[in-house]
């Protein structure tokens, strides 16, 4: 990278978050901070580093085990000390705790930042602009479509385990207005990352918000499995991805045909490069060329993924030892109100009807006591908790151009 050093701020202090500290520490020429607002996290991480380095073991399918050690230069609580004269800030956290750090962030961001989703979630830059003002604005913001690696803190603070590594990432980029980040984005982070996954990195911001697939992808999976549910608890937790149903399968097809039709739509009326967007079929062949042993279409591909082997639905436990569903679960308090609402949200505000979309949003909201979805339109008492468009004032093409 060259003689400068690059300053990175992490925002969170998860798996994904503990990954990345490990593995950009561990390259010459970087400064690592990590910002962690969650209780006593920062001191409990900052307490584990006097001790010990961080590790990464890093496992990669047919190849041997790896191990990177190394520690981050700071564990903060403190947006102000964690942000001075970073280059490249990137979010590793779920959705619904960006606002909480965009807002603490927001006295010390200069314009010119380069702020990264990773992943962002749709909504994620209509928020930053929503936040963030005239400042976010001027900030190069990125959004990737997923987290780089599938993995697991093993010991806070001192260990995680990497199982997987994607082969790429999609991403889009949209430069800070009348401002030129000092180092390029793109090939700082791909730094940072290390040789894999490989940034791809083109098109329109809108287009990975589309392609956010955990949106469309366990929001479907989740009525598939219950909608027709009798209510009696089941004698064990059905498997997630594996226990795929076929009509389930067809559904995630059609809501992806609708994703895929909103992002043609958008071009055809603003030109914007939405190049980005595939169906899901196509983004598991990408994604997943290695894991997937029946690759005849969607519904074989999701059931003979090993990277999905064993996982199951989210389940409570009955006194007596049966599951029900449970739908306080993040596939859907996260998915629903910072993915599916949003993805709804373009639709509406580019005049798309989304008939499948419309279908799994109406019964996810009656099971979360929500309410988003009314007469067919975004006009429901919590769209003001979501992401969409709308509820930021963005009503129209150009404003979410």
């Amino acid at each position: 990278m060259g003689s400068e050093d690059i300053k990175l701020l992490i925002c969170g202090s998860g798996n994904g978050a503990h990954a990345f500290a490990g593995i950009a520490s561990s390259l010459q020429g970087t400064e690592v901070r990590v910002l962690s607002l969650y209780q006593d996290e920062a001191e409990r991480w900052n307490t584990n580093m006097q001790i010990k380095d961080l590790e990464v073991v890093l496992h990669r399918k047919g190849q041997d085990t790896t191990f990177v050690t190394s520690k981050p230069s700071m564990v903060t609580k403190s947006a102000r000390d964690a942000m001075r004269d970073v280059d490249i800030v990137v979010f590793v956290l779920p959705a619904f705790a960006h606002q909480v750090f965009l807002d603490a962030l927001k006295p010390y961001i200069k314009p010119g930042t380069v702020l990264v989703g990773m992943p962002g979630e749709p909504g994620f830059e209509f928020q930053v602009r929503h936040v963030l003002g005239e400042t976010g604005r001027r900030c190069t913001v990125m959004n990737f479509e997923s987290l780089p690696w599938a993995c697991r803190i093993t010991e806070f603070g001192a260990k995680c385990e990497v199982l997987g590594t994607k082969e790429t990432l999609l991403g889009a980029v949209k430069e800070g207005e009348g401002l030129t980040a000092k180092k390029d984005p793109v090939s700082t982070l791909q730094y940072l990352l290390g040789p894999l996954p490989k940034l791809i990195v083109s098109g329109h911001l809108l287009g990975v918000q589309l392609m956010s697939v955990n949106a469309y992808l366990h929001t479907s999976i989740t009525y598939g499995q219950w909608e027709g549910w009798d209510g009696k608890p089941l004698a064990e937790a059905p498997l997630f991805y594996n226990g795929l149903t076929k009509s389930a399968a067809s559904i995630i097809s059609s809501v992806s045909d609708e994703v895929v039709n909103i992002a043609k739509g958008f071009a055809e009326k603003t030109g914007a490069d939405m190049s980005n967007v595939e169906h899901i079929y196509n983004w598991y062949m990408r994604c997943y060329p290695q894991d997937i042993s029946d690759k005849t279409n969607l519904y074989t591909a999701i059931q003979t993924n090993a990277a999905y082997q064993g996982l199951k639905h989210p389940v409570k436990k009955t006194e007596d030892g049966k599951f029900l569903p449970d739908f306080s679960h993040r596939y859907m308090t996260e998915d629903i109100p910072f993915g599916l609402v949003v993805i709804r949200g373009i639709a509406e505000i580019m005049g798309i009807e989304t008939p499948n979309i419309d279908k799994v949003l109406t019964w996810s909201q009656q099971q979360m006591g929500k309410e988003y979805l009314v007469d067919k339109k975004l006009q429901g008492k919590d769209i003001s908790t979501s992401r969409a468009p709308q509820s930021y004032g963005f009503t129209t093409i150009e404003s979410i151009l």
